[in-house]
């Protein structure tokens, strides 16, 4: 419900633009750090440390000092324990702040 005041105008404040979601899997916040190795290429063997933000088994979400480009394909190990290492894409590396916001989705194994 709206509420008027004497100038014609309402209180409420305009509703805020729809946000819509690509992640098909939820995603948890998760601290730590990880380490992401090219495994192709001209950057083969180039380590990157990872701030990690967020994890799910389909991709994480982290922080690094510098760019990764997108399509390099990764190994990611975790120093958290738990977490087994994992083979991926980065999809996305935008810049953030001081660093880069880097995207992962990790390739899906198949059973032997």
């Amino acid at each position: 419900m709206t509420t008027m005041i004497q100038d014609g105008t309402d209180t409420d404040p305009a509703p805020e633009p729809l946000r819509f979601e690509r992640r098909q899997v939820d995603r948890w916040p998760l601290d730590g750090v990880a380490t992401a190795f090219h495994l192709g290429g001209d950057e083969f063997g180039q380590m990157h440390t990872l701030r990690m933000a967020d994890y799910s088994h389909a991709g994480l979400g982290a922080e690094c000092d510098e760019p990764i480009h997108p399509g390099s394909l990764v190994s990611i190990g975790f120093q958290a324990p738990g977490y087994v290492a994992k083979r991926g894409h980065v999809v996305r590396c935008e810049p953030n702040g001081d660093g880069y916001r880097v995207a992962v989705v990790f390739e899906h194994r198949m059973a032997a």
